[in-house]
């Protein structure tokens, strides 16, 4: 695609669907490799198949330029943001995920709180985790690049599967940089929580903030899902016709009553546009009324009173000046526009 703001938001597909020759085809979890179709797979670690993919594919997206710095900082902003609203983390960790791969995509509502295919984008927040500690633990000497290097290396010759297990990961790490990997991914696989693991983030001399415009890529995203994503003020996912797709539990939307199945009609007796929403919301900020949200559900219509007053608020991150900016490190390409490989890249 050479339309800028339809090819930014899957700008990173390319470059995830190249890493999986090595992360998925050559060398695959021992569970996913079966003797034939009769044999069931075991998916229990997808979230290294796909959710170290999915980062590695983010990265790369950066370094070879599909997407600017800014851009792929704002990719990761809104990776965490979305794992900040999936509340079903409270019950449901995110191995259960990976278990429950072939049930992870029928839809149907509550998303938010029945989790789906997280181990995708929360993968990308553990593995930026792990890449920044390996870069804290060695001075700066060794990264994530070191360890697929290492791990994912093959030999020129005919297409093979090199089967591999957790212990085999938190081996090869271990000889990297030595530290209780295995805990740290038991911890992070198998641990209710209230929020998203944004550890990598900060360590990486960044935090998750909000502002009340959104940036560009967010942009690009709703206009190519056709939704309105205001999960993180009144906590409501909504269709271009005013369809809820999804509604944060503990949200000021889900307190009032609102639920995926509902349609908004009307906004302040307005008829619903999702302009006129955000204006409303806007609005709601410095003249303290509350929104109220004319539904259809059926054949029964409701108007539900939305007492919320703190304005619109978008994901972006934001420097944080007292630790290195490992984030853009990570982001920089290894080779240079002349062609020459660092010296860093070359060992």
């Amino acid at each position: 695609m050479v339309d800028k703001p339809t090819r930014n938001p899957m700008a990173f597909l390319l470059p995830h669907e190249f890493t999986h020759s090595w992360n998925g085809k050559y060398r695959r979890p021992a569970g996913l490799v079966t003797s034939d179709f009769q044999e069931p797979e075991k998916t229990r670690l997808l979230w290294i198949y796909e959710g170290l993919t999915e980062y590695i594919g983010t990265i790369l997206t950066a370094r070879c330029g599909l997407l600017t710095p800014e851009e792929s900082r704002d990719y990761i902003a809104l990776t965490a943001e979305k794992m900040q609203n999936q509340r079903g983390r409270r019950w449901r960790p995110l191995l259960d995920t990976t278990v429950g791969a072939p049930n992870n995509f029928f839809g149907g509502g509550w998303e938010s709180w029945s989790r789906s295919a997280d181990y995708y984008d929360e993968g990308v927040l553990i593995w930026l985790e792990v890449d920044a500690r390996i870069r804290q633990l060695t001075s700066g000497s060794r990264s994530l690049d070191d360890f697929c290097r290492a791990f994912f290396g093959g030999e020129t010759g005919p297409p093979a599967v090199k089967p591999y297990t957790l212990d085999d990961v938190v081996a090869e790490l271990n000889a990297l940089a030595p530290y209780d990997w295995k805990t740290y991914f038991e911890r992070r696989l198998t641990s209710t929580a209230d929020h998203a693991p944004l550890d990598g983030i900060e360590q990486s001399g960044w935090r998750l903030s909000h502002a009340d415009k959104p940036s560009s890529l967010f942009q690009q995203s709703e206009s190519m899902s056709k939704n309105t994503y205001l999960a993180s003020s009144v906590g409501l996912v909504l269709s271009a016709e005013g369809a809820v797709v999804d509604v944060i539990p503990g949200s000021v939307a889900d307190r009032a009553g609102v639920g995926p199945g509902m349609k908004v009609a009307a906004v302040n007796s307005r008829r619903f546009t999702s302009d006129g929403l955000t204006r409303a919301i806007t609005a709601a900020k410095s003249d303290h009324h509350p929104l109220e949200l004319l539904t259809e559900n059926g054949e029964f219509f409701k108007t539900f009173t939305v007492d919320y007053h703190d304005g619109l608020k978008y994901p972006h991150l934001v420097r944080n000046e007292s630790k290195p900016d490992l984030l853009t490190q990570i982001f920089k390409p290894l080779t240079p526009p002349n062609g020459k490989a660092s010296a860093a890249a070359a060992d």
